[in-house]
Order: structure tokens, then C-alpha cells, then sequence
């Protein structure tokens, strides 16, 4: 058109004007100032918590995996201290009270921890409230237990560590106030946990 007006500028925005009844004065402000929708932070917060909720039941302790776990370090120390045993030619006895175990040597009347890294006086990672040594087989219904430690004050379980080749068969049965294990010890002299359970 000649000597007419000229026509306003288009908006800037990238995307086409959309078309309104009314006239904006910031008709792109709008789209740019869109945050994000209830939607799409509520998948976000259910996420988060499935994650934090998965990491905390990975990492949280059980007490009766502690105590299983601590029952089969008893099998295998148990057969290492036969085995050191037979080297020595002299005996070796585990003792254990409600608070923790220990490996030791009786020469000549005197008792003596055995110096071996592996066979260190221990404690239990949660203090015990039973500990027993029960004699036999597999079939334990109605055995009574050789040796029961119930109080804190009484004295030691002492069991004699064997060094022959064939064992008699035996169970020692561990108790805290969360869980209780057996731990099955065969001719081998071998430990097996055979049950973990809450008392």
C-alpha cells in the first residue's frame, strides 16, 4: 500500500501467535513461566520415596542374619582351632559367656589366649541371653543340653576342641533378644547354622 501506515511488528516469540480475543501485552510471557504440573511432581515424590524406601531395607541390619553369620564364624573358627590343635599336639578350648568367646591353650596348669589372629578373643556383635552346648545327632527332641548359660554372672562354657579325625556329633544353640541360632557341628568337626529364627 502506498502512503498508508505501517503495520505493527509480529511477536517474537518462536512459536506462531495464538490467536485470542483479547489483546496481551506479553503474549509469549505465558508459555515461557510454565512450570511443571501436579502430575509430574507427585511421579516424582513417589519415586523418590520407592528409592529412599529400598535403601533403607538394604542397609538396615537383621538380627538374625547377624547372629547366623556369627554362628558360622564359630563352625569355621572351630575348625581351624582342630587344625591348630593337631599341629600343636596340645589341647585347645573355646569359651564362651554371654558377651563374647575365646580361644585358649592349658599347659601345665596354666591357661593361655592362643596368639593367633583368626582365634582372638571375640565379643558378640549383640550380647547373648542363652548360649548351649547340646550333645547327639540330628534328632535333638528331648536332649537336654550338657552345658546352658543363662546369666551373665555364671561361669564360662568350656568346650574341648577334638583332634581326632571323627567327632562325635554336637549343636550349640546362641540366643539374643532378637533372634536364635543352631549351629550343627558333624563328625567332620565341620559348623553348619542350621536355623535362624526369632525367639
Amino acid at each position: 500500500m502506498t502512503g498508508g501506515a505501517a503495520a505493527p511488528p509480529a511477536p517474537t516469540c518462536a512459536a506462531a501467535p495464538v490467536p485470542t480475543l483479547q489483546a496481551s501485552a506479553r503474549p509469549c510471557a505465558a508459555r515461557r513461566g510454565r512450570g511443571f504440573t501436579l502430575l509430574e511432581l507427585l511421579v516424582v515424590i513417589v519415586l523418590a520415596g520407592i528409592l529412599v524406601s529400598l535403601v533403607t531395607i538394604s542397609v538396615a541390619p537383621d538380627a538374625r542374619q547377624d547372629l547366623a553369620r556369627e554362628g558360622g564364624r564359630i563352625g569355621q573358627l572351630f575348625a581351624i582351632a582342630a587344625d591348630e590343635a593337631r599341629i600343636r599336639s596340645e589341647p585347645i578350648v573355646w569359651e564362651a559367656d554371654l558377651s563374647g568367646y575365646r580361644f585358649v591353650t592349658e599347659t601345665g596348669g596354666e591357661r593361655k589366649l592362643i596368639a593367633d589372629d583368626l582365634l582372638r578373643e571375640r565379643t558378640w556383635e549383640r550380647p547373648l541371653v542363652r548360649l548351649a552346648v547340646v550333645p547327639g545327632s540330628t534328632d535333638r527332641k528331648g536332649v537336654v543340653p550338657l552345658q546352658t548359660l543363662l546369666g551373665p554372672g555364671a561361669p564360662a562354657i568350656r568346650v574341648a576342641i577334638a583332634r581326632e579325625w571323627v567327632q562325635p556329633r554336637w549343636r550349640l544353640e546362641l540366643a539374643n533378644d532378637l533372634a536364635q541360632v543352631a549351629v550343627d557341628f558333624d563328625e567332620k568337626g565341620q559348623g553348619h547354622v542350621v536355623n535362624a529364627a526369632t525367639p
